[in-house]
């Protein structure tokens, strides 16, 4: 009969229950001596915050410069608790496969990325040919673009120790803006020879004036293309078509709360901190560097910021789950990687002037600027201490610092009662 069913499966929960409250009970009584259950991470709480500021600026704290690493931390909610109990020596050997996959997808994409964007030549459109010819190649690298961040997010995860997943998005951020300098601002310099263009870099490093002076000013129309088809992007994202269409199947299964958790949040291979960072920092790179060849594209960079502004001012606000931050990074490597575009630009120009000017005066005064932005960008690495405030602030008086109160708590999932 059913009812002896039910009666039997509450009694195997209520036993499950007593059995999980006995392992937990042991657990923590284990956890009182060192060893043992322990591992060799741990959260500390501080009282005050100018006792946190001083811990996280210790150093030679044992002889072993290894023995121990001091950092703030993440989000409890963001926390990857398997990523802490990682052996050292196993962990740097994921690392090393890591970069090498890395490296190996760099070196593939590039042929991949050719043959997209080559659609065009391939498919003979007839009447609209014109029309395929102009955007099927810009459509053939939006495409690639929003592969792209699936590939290394797999790669970070799989291989990496991040302890957070927001420390995955960062290292995303990183790596697809340089995969997108080399495959979509540097592309006409890059040309087909990924490994030719890098050993030219390495065997004649001021070649590079040269060789982006004679191909990059020839792509304009292209990046015009590219930023305008940007816009259908981000419209796209307003429609939030996927996990309006998970929440929809969900609802099938789930009620209302249960399908609209199932649902979010948003890929955040592309939607998350790290991609938007880094496509967002690209699509200003596009406009710096080739802004001057071009004028028209500093309005189509504009007018992509201003559609940009009210699409995330959206989604980030209204519709979208709130996600874990580390406390402006994200910020402060998007300006990095403004400098990166000033630097860039700073070459390209400098060819472009050496080349076609009547004297070398104008490209001198361009290799001046270059030559400031360097010093820009290592003054930015060096001398900003943004990560913390200045300890002499926080003695003097630290109650004028708002600290965002902590709700959560470090403790591992497992370990935390449920509520049935």
């Amino acid at each position: 009969p059913r009812i002896d069913a039910i009666e039997h499966w509450q009694k195997k929960i209520e036993e499950a229950k007593e059995q999980i409250k006995a392992e937990r009970d042991r657990i923590n009584e284990d956890a009182k001596t060192p060893g043992g259950v322990n591992s060799s991470s741990g959260f500390v709480t501080f009282a005050h915050s100018s006792d946190a500021e001083i811990a996280l600026g210790l150093s030679g704290i044992s002889k072993d410069a290894d023995a121990w690493e001091v950092y703030s931390p993440p989000s409890p909610s963001d926390i990857l608790w398997d990523d802490l109990t990682q052996d050292d020596t196993a962990q740097e050997f994921r690392t090393v496969i890591g970069y090498l996959l890395v490296v190996g997808l760099y070196f593939t994409y590039m042929p991949i990325v050719i043959g997209v964007t080559n659609i065009a030549k391939v498919i003979d459109m007839g009447p609209m040919q014109s029309l395929w010819a102009g955007l099927a190649p810009t459509m053939g690298l939006q495409l690639m673009v929003a592969f792209l961040p699936t590939f290394l997010i797999m790669i970070f995860r799989q291989f990496f120790t991040l302890r957070a997943d927001a420390f995955a998005q960062h290292k995303l951020q990183v790596w697809y803006f340089w995969f997108q300098v080399v495959f979509v601002v540097l592309a006409t310099a890059v040309g087909q020879n990924v490994r030719g263009f890098m050993q030219t870099l390495l065997e004649k490093p001021f070649a590079i004036f040269g060789v982006m002076a004679k191909t990059m000013p020839y792509a304009t129309h292209f990046y015009m293309n590219f930023l305008v088809l940007a816009w259908t992007t981000h419209a796209m994202g307003m429609m939030r078509y996927v996990p309006l269409a998970k929440y929809k199947v969900a609802l099938k299964i789930w009620d209302e709360a249960g399908a609209k958790q199932v649902a979010e949040p948003e890929d955040q291979d592309y939607y998350g901190m790290g991609g938007r960072s880094a496509r967002w920092a690209i699509f200003m790179t596009i406009g710096i560097v080739y802004g001057t060849l071009s004028p028209p594209i500093n309005v189509l960079c504009f007018i992509n910021f201003a559609v940009s502004r009210i699409a995330y001012g959206y989604l980030m606000v209204f519709a979208e789950t709130k996600k874990p931050d580390l406390g402006g990074v994200f910020f402060v490597k998007q300006m990095e990687h403004m400098n990166v575009a000033l630097i860039i630009y700073g070459i390209l120009m400098t060819g472009v002037l050496m080349q076609r000017a009547a004297t070398y005066g104008p490209g001198m005064i361009a290799a001046g600027a270059l030559v400031y932005a360097f010093y820009s960008n290592a003054c930015f690495h060096d001398k900003f201490n943004w990560e913390k405030l200045p300890f002499e602030e926080m003695a003097d008086d630290e109650t004028k610092y708002k600290h965002k109160e902590e709700k959560a708590v470090y403790m591992q999932p497992e370990m935390i009662e449920a509520e049935f």
